[in-house]
């Protein structure tokens, strides 16, 4: 079993300059973490990019806002309204959320906007890299918050964050798939790897679903013809490539929003998903099995983070402390189904969840920290995926 990332290691990327290519993480710090919960990315940098903004006053100054308002721009479903309620109970400061489905729309909305329109971004760690370069986030100092003392030892000094300037943990887990075991015909082999869910047949095929994310899509379906993410071998990229296109008629849906509600219901019979996500669409059908991915599966932290453009940064600063607090960090994880990388959290995980074999990675699971893909790289992950939808 692994461990959840530990000081400078490199964690999952989808963009940006590529860098010297790394394997499998040692089984050491994802997997004591992981016992107890579970463990949802690469891009190019520029010449000569902003300078990214230091937070008014710094951290060392912080003082809880009690009135006002905040904008958070989170992935869909990824926050509870009821922990957001709480929250303006407890400071005054009135929440709006807005969603989006993956961390490129939340950079492009961004860019388009100039940094403006939103507080908080929820980024994952790759996106954390790319956004400080680009000059997207501002300096906060989550460290110096007062609750700063509660992030995780191995979440302080992260590869994507150097002593976490610039954003603060949330939730960690893992991208792999899960079908309906209901379904599967006396004496059916279960499906149990990446080859599986791309060749599958009867009984899922034609209501297979796949995330809206070329990054977790192409990584996968690099792994299942025995290749490693972000790989710039041109065999390999067209064994994937090809791969997907005879996977495309077996697909119903590609998007990643509603997966779990579509497994839960069954209008999807199979589908990629987040290890948290499938813990919860068990409960509504039972017979959701999440599957590690003999290939491996890959990992992914999210992090809280202040927008460049910001305009309610004390606000801002308020709610950010106030999650890593690990009474509220637990309702959002016992809520989604993921660990929080804060003290005190895996105490307070509801045993359920515990329970989980989703959450709880069986034995020699293999869960991969992704090397950071080149741009060029980058550019033909985009152009099997836009090949894939078209």
């Amino acid at each position: 079993m692994n461990t959840p990332p530990t000081a400078r290691q490199p964690r999952p990327a989808r963009a940006r300059p590529a860098r010297a290519r790394l394997g499998r993480v040692p089984a050491a710090a994802l997997g004591a973490a992981l016992a107890l919960a579970a463990v949802s990315a690469c891009g190019d940098g520029v010449s000569e990019v902003p300078e990214p903004p230091a937070s008014p006053g710094g951290a060392a100054s912080f003082q809880a806002a009690t009135s006002g308002e905040l904008t958070v721009y989170t992935w869909s479903d990824y926050f509870p309204v009821e922990l957001a309620a709480e929250f303006e109970d407890q400071t005054g400061i009135r929440v709006t959320l807005d969603y989006y489905e993956n961390n490129e729309a939340m950079m492009t909305k961004l860019e388009a906007s100039g940094g403006g329109g939103y507080d908080i971004v929820v980024p994952s760690d790759y996106a954390v890299d790319l956004m400080v370069d680009r000059g997207q986030l501002m300096q906060i100092n989550a460290l110096d918050l007062p609750n700063g003392q509660n992030i995780a030892a191995d979440f302080r000094d992260v590869h994507y964050d150097p002593g976490r300037l610039y954003s603060a943990p949330y939730l960690y887990g893992t991208t792999g798939y899960a079908y309906d075991a209901s379904l599967l015909a006396e004496g059916q082999d279960p499906p149990a790897s990446w080859m599986d869910y791309f060749t599958v047949g009867e009984p899922f095929a034609g209501k297979v679903g796949i995330m809206n994310d070329q990054f977790e899509s192409v990584n996968a379906a690099l792994r299942a013809v025995g290749a490693e993410p972000c790989t710039d071998n041109p065999e390999e990229l067209q064994a994937a490539s090809d791969l997907l296109a005879s996977f495309k008629d077996k697909v119903l849906t590609i998007s990643s929003d509603g997966i779990l509600d579509r497994l839960g219901t069954g209008d999807n019979s199979m589908a990629m998903i987040w290890n948290g996500a499938s813990h919860r669409a068990t409960l509504t059908n039972p017979d959701v099995v999440y599957v590690y991915a003999a290939e491996g599966v890959g990992s992914f932290q999210d992090n809280w983070a202040v927008t460049a453009g910001a305009k309610n940064v004390d606000q801002a600063l308020t709610f950010i402390n106030w999650m890593l607090d690990p009474v509220n960090a637990a309702v959002a994880a016992n809520y989604q189904g993921y660990n929080a990388a804060i003290d005190g959290v895996s105490e307070l995980l509801e045993p359920e969840l515990r329970a989980n074999p989703a959450i709880v990675p069986p034995a020699g699971a293999k869960i991969d920290l992704v090397p950071t893909c080149s741009t060029d790289v980058t550019n033909k992950y985009t152009q099997i995926w836009e090949t894939f939808k078209g």
